[in-house]
This record gives C-alpha cells, sequence and structure tokens, in this order.
C-alpha cells in the first residue's frame, strides 16, 4: 500500500510537471492552489532580457564570443573597404555578416557555397550579358528566370540561391548604365575577401563545446544559485552580492547550452533524435531553475528562524542529486540507486514543523517541482548517457 502511494505520488508530481510544459509555464501550480504569484522583477523573471543581456557581457559567454569576433570582422572589413575605394566595396562586410555565424558548419559550409554560387553566379550573368541582345526586354526576362530559380532551388539548396541572387544583383543594375565588366570583378573580388576573411576568423577562434559539457556547466551554476538562495530558508543571512553572482552564473551557463545546442543541430552529421532528447533534457533544468527564482523572490518572515531537520536534509539532498548528474555528464559512472530519494524527502518535509515548507505553501509548491524536475532530469541524462554518439 505505502508502495503504491508513492508511486501515485510520483506520478502526480510528473503529471503537473507535464501540466506546465504544456501550458508554456514553468510554474503554474501556485495558481491551481489559490496563491498570489511570487513578486517579479527583471532579476528574477527567467525571461528578462535585460537579465540575460547583463549575464552574457563577459567572454565566457559564447553568444558574447561571437558577437567579438563578428565586431573584429566588420571592423577589418570595414577598413579594408574604406582603404581601397573599390566599387561598391560595401559588399565585403556585407559578406561577413551574412557568412560568419555561430557554428562551424553554418560558416564553412555557408562560406564556401557562397563563394562557388557567387562565381558560377557572376558566370552565367556574364554568358547572359555578352551572348544576348542587350535590350531591356531580355535583361528583364532573364532577371525574372533568375528570381523564379532562385525561389524554385533556393530553399533546397543554398548554391542554387546564391547562383540566382548574383545572377540577378548583376543584371539588375547593369540596367542602370553601369558596365557590366566593373560590376563582376567587383562582385567576385569583394565577395572573395569576405569568405576568406569569415572563415579565417572561425578558423583561428571557434566555437565548440560538447552539449554534455555545457550542460554539466549549467547544473553545477544551478547548484551554486540554489545553494544560495536556500540559505534564506535555513535560517542563515543571505550574502547578496554571492546571490547575484549565482544568479548571474546560472542565465550565463543557461545561454551557453542553449547555443551549445544550437550549433549541434546545425551541425551535417547531426542525428534527429540525439536533438530530441537534448531538447527534452533542457525543459527539467529551466523549471528547476524557475523554482528556485521563485523560492528567491519569495518573502521569508524571519531569516533567523531556525531551518527543521527535514529541510537541512531536502537542501542538501537536492545539492547532492545534482552534483551526481555532474559526475554522469563528465563521464564518472553514477548510478539511479547512488542518487538521494528526493521524493521520500519532501514527503518527510511537508510532515515536518518546518516554518515554510508546509502544505500548499508556496515554498512546498516550489519544492515539489524542483524534486519533479530533478527526478526527470536524472532519467534523461542517464538515457543519454547510454548513447553511443552523446559526447559530440
Amino acid at each position: 500500500m505505502k508502495d503504491a502511494l508513492f508511486q501515485m505520488d510520483a506520478l502526480a508530481g510528473q503529471l503537473r510537471a507535464a501540466a506546465d510544459l504544456a501550458a508554456g509555464s514553468a510554474s503554474l501550480q501556485g495558481f491551481s492552489f489559490g496563491l498570489p504569484p511570487a513578486p517579479q522583477s527583471w532579476r528574477f523573471s527567467p525571461n528578462s532580457i535585460v537579465a540575460m543581456l547583463r549575464a552574457n557581457l563577459n567572454l565566457r559567454s559564447a553568444v558574447f564570443r561571437h558577437a567579438v569576433r563578428l565586431m573584429i570582422c566588420l571592423t577589418i572589413a570595414g577598413m579594408i573597404a574604406h582603404a581601397t575605394n573599390w566599387s561598391r566595396s560595401y559588399w565585403i562586410p556585407m559578406t561577413v555578416v551574412i557568412l560568419l555565424r555561430p557554428d562551424f558548419a553554418a560558416t564553412f559550409s555557408r562560406g564556401l557555397l557562397r563563394i562557388a554560387g557567387t562565381i558560377v553566379g557572376l558566370i552565367v550573368a556574364t554568358v547572359q550579358i555578352h551572348f544576348l541582345p542587350p535590350t531591356l526586354a531580355v535583361r528583364a526576362t532573364m532577371i525574372g528566370i533568375c528570381v523564379f530559380l532562385l525561389r524554385w532551388l533556393g530553399p533546397a539548396n543554398y548554391d542554387f540561391f546564391v547562383v540566382g541572387v548574383t545572377a540577378a544583383i548583376v543584371l539588375l543594375i547593369s540596367l542602370t548604365g553601369v558596365a557590366p565588366k566593373t560590376l563582376i570583378q567587383a562582385r567576385a573580388i569583394d565577395t572573395l575577401i569576405g569568405g576568406a576573411l569569415a572563415l579565417s576568423a572561425y578558423a583561428l577562434w571557434p566555437t565548440r563545446e560538447p552539449v554534455d559539457a555545457a550542460l554539466a556547466d549549467m547544473l553545477a551554476a544551478y547548484r551554486e544559485y540554489f545553494r544560495a538562495v536556500a540559505q534564506r530558508y535555513l535560517g542563515s543571512a543571505m550574502d547578496e552580492a554571492l546571490l547575484s553572482r549565482a544568479r548571474l552564473a546560472a542565465r550565463l551557463a543557461r545561454s551557453n547550452l542553449e547555443a551549445s545546442i544550437e550549433r549541434l543541430a546545425a551541425e551535417p552529421s547531426a542525428d534527429t533524435n540525439q536533438i530530441e532528447l537534448v531538447c527534452s533534457m533542457i525543459a527539467s533544468p529551466h523549471r528547476f531553475a524557475n523554482a528556485t527564482m521563485a523560492l528567491e523572490a519569495g518573502e521569508t518572515k524571519n531569516s533567523a528562524v531556525p531551518a527543521s531537520p527535514e529541510a537541512q536534509q531536502f537542501v542538501a539532498d537536492v545539492q547532492t542529486t545534482l552534483l551526481g548528474l555532474e559526475s554522469v555528464l563528465h563521464g564518472r559512472e553514477t548510478g539511479p540507486t547512488e542518487m538521494p530519494d528526493l521524493r521520500n524527502d519532501f514527503r518527510l518535509l511537508l510532515k515536518a514543523n518546518d516554518p515554510y515548507f508546509h502544505s500548499h505553501s508556496l515554498e512546498a509548491v516550489e519544492a515539489d517541482t524542483i524534486v519533479n524536475s530533478l527526478n526527470t532530469l536524472g532519467e534523461q541524462i542517464l538515457r543519454w548517457r547510454d548513447q553511443p554518439h552523446a559526447h559530440n
């Protein structure tokens, strides 16, 4: 009977998690109990643009590193364009912006396809200009054919798109009276310079980080953030500076993981099942982080109120669980039997005489979210570890 009740309790937690995710909210539980929402500000909002931007303004951020790389390349491209004063030299920085991407596959595949497609497109335009009558009707017809081809074949193959765009641009500008030879030379030279600059920049400063390492880093940051928040519920004074650093580190780790997943999805050899598993894995830690934010935003009655032994055990086991999942992601063997029983810890916590974690309190609701999010994440990480291609 006890085992059945335990399984029903765990199932109820999973159903609540499914309801949260289906509704697109990380914390709907408070409304189900009729509780007022926790006070929110840009610091506590999980999707705050200001907070995410602030967290990523350093070189530990993959997004910030790409922004710096792009800025340097654009500066060099602009200097080259200004110094040479070639015809339509703005094509050099434009090529850099189009080609340089955060991931390896998109940068090099698009880069090589764009360079090759531009050359082929220039050859097509040259043939049309030299071997067809230079009348307006003929040029307009050829432009229409190029646009039709790029709209028809372009979505399927970027090379065809570039060929059509390049030929159409040369033909369009030639209608203004500019010599086609000048256009073709400028387009070829500027594209080659911009493409070489973008590819060289990525080769010199690549951005490649395995998803499992990025996820482990995020769990480590979440563990530190949870530990900082939990201090107020354990009767200790909260260090606001430490809490602010931990919150920023958690946001930074989250954005790094999302960038790593985007790069993985863009790789030509990416497996669809692997991508789906990774995407499902990030939902659980995000729910954990949102619940921790709600605990931080909640009002505590008195920081000097001593915590119950059950609350201390719950906080310690949450951190132990996160540490164990980090170990799994780093390749160290850890089985599910070695993890603390968070569901049982939560049940004991509700029965304890704790000043915060009592039945239907906001803290208890968020603690329940923490339990089922970590239990779900543990199962997903173990499945990820068992895949032969997990470490990309």
